[in-house]
């Protein structure tokens, strides 16, 4: 499971040193000076919008790219003003005094993936229950340790990073994290689940490693016998709740079994769903397994998150944002409706 970095951005002195560590980081993957350089123009162009323009500062996150190709993945996020014409501040020398602008033409060109995605203050919707906001700004580049010249392994990392989007961090001044999220293929259909261990901290982190040391023997075996392995293996630990999902996209289905609150939901389709699991805790207390199926239609996209994430957001307040970059999905829902009390995990299919 992937670890990101994380530095805040409210004033020049914090862009500096988030291009350092950056630039450490990437490093160490094996970048040369030239690219490694690109990376730093990137960084600072993030990083001094942030400063100058997003009211109360950004966030900026890295660490490696999915899959198998190495690379680093960057990510911005802000609770700023947004931009109101992305298209156009995504031109070349476009920059704007209200919102962050000036540099997107060079950081689109300077990394070998690039994606934003904006929403203005007052004309988005508040979530007033839940006392959260949906406007703001968010980034997402990679660039890959390797020149784009081998068009075989580039084109094999962009359909991973075009297919899987995952975030997952620990509670606030933890360093364990307590969940976990899982992906496997097997014989043309792909297990995802997301496993929240109780409470938090390392005895949370251990119900988790169990959960996903079983997962990985997964072969193809329905779900409700996978979760009763995955309920057995827990016994010795302090439990764990699990939203597990196996798809098939050729021959359409999909299938859904879960215990406790993680969250699963289907968007983009024509009939979306949102599954309900079932009562109990893996390793302490488990009456059944109900398996849900359900039609997987392509185009749709499939979200699970633990309770680390606030269930109160809606689709509607996002618009477009469903079909972007999973990654940058999962991104946007940390920023708006991540609980700071908790460890939190999204993970999103395409």
């Amino acid at each position: 499971m992937r670890v990101f970095h994380t530095q805040d951005i409210k004033d020049e002195a914090q862009v500096g040193t988030a291009r350092r560590g950056v630039h450490r980081f990437a490093s160490r993957l094996g970048f040369s000076d030239d690219r490694l350089s690109e990376i730093d123009i990137v960084v600072q162009e993030m990083g001094t919008n942030a400063a100058r323009y997003a009211t109360s500062g950004g966030c900026l996150h890295w660490g490696e790219t999915l899959g198998d190709e190495p690379g680093i993945e960057l990510f911005y996020f802000d609770k700023g003003p947004g931009i109101y014409d992305l298209d156009r501040a995504l031109r070349d020398g476009v920059s704007s005094g209200g919102s962050i602008g000036g540099g997107f033409g060079a950081m689109r060109r300077l990394l070998d993936e690039f994606d934003a995605y904006s929403t203005v203050k007052g004309t988005t919707r508040r979530l007033t229950t839940a006392r959260r906001s949906t406007h703001g700004t968010a980034l997402l580049g990679r660039k890959w340790v390797a020149p784009p010249a081998d068009d075989e392994r580039r084109e094999r990392a962009r359909r991973t990073s075009r297919r899987l989007g995952a975030w997952s961090r620990p509670r606030p001044s933890e360093d364990a994290n307590g969940d976990a999220y899982f992906v496997k293929e097997h014989g043309g259909e792909t297990l995802l689940a997301v496993v929240d261990g109780l409470g938090h901290g390392r005895g949370a982190r251990e119900a988790a490693a169990a959960a996903v040391e079983v997962l990985e023997l997964w072969r193809g075996e329905p779900l409700d016998e996978l979760t009763l392995g995955v309920h057995d293996a827990l016994r010795a630990t302090r439990g764990a709740v699990m939203g597990a999902v196996a798809i098939n996209p050729a021959r359409e289905t999909f299938a859904y079994a879960g215990v406790g609150n993680v969250e699963v939901r289907v968007l983009g389709a024509a009939d979306p769903a949102r599954p309900i699991p079932t009562n109990g805790t893996l390793g302490a207390r488990l009456s059944s397994v109900r398996v849900w199926p359900h039609r997987w239609a392509e185009g749709s996209t499939l979200v699970i998150a633990s309770d680390g994430i606030s269930a109160t957001w809606d689709p509607a307040a996002y618009p477009g944002l469903a079909a972007r970059s999973p990654q940058l999905l999962a991104g946007v829902l940390l920023r708006d409706f991540v609980r700071n009390s908790d460890d939190a995990t999204v993970l999103v299919y395409r």
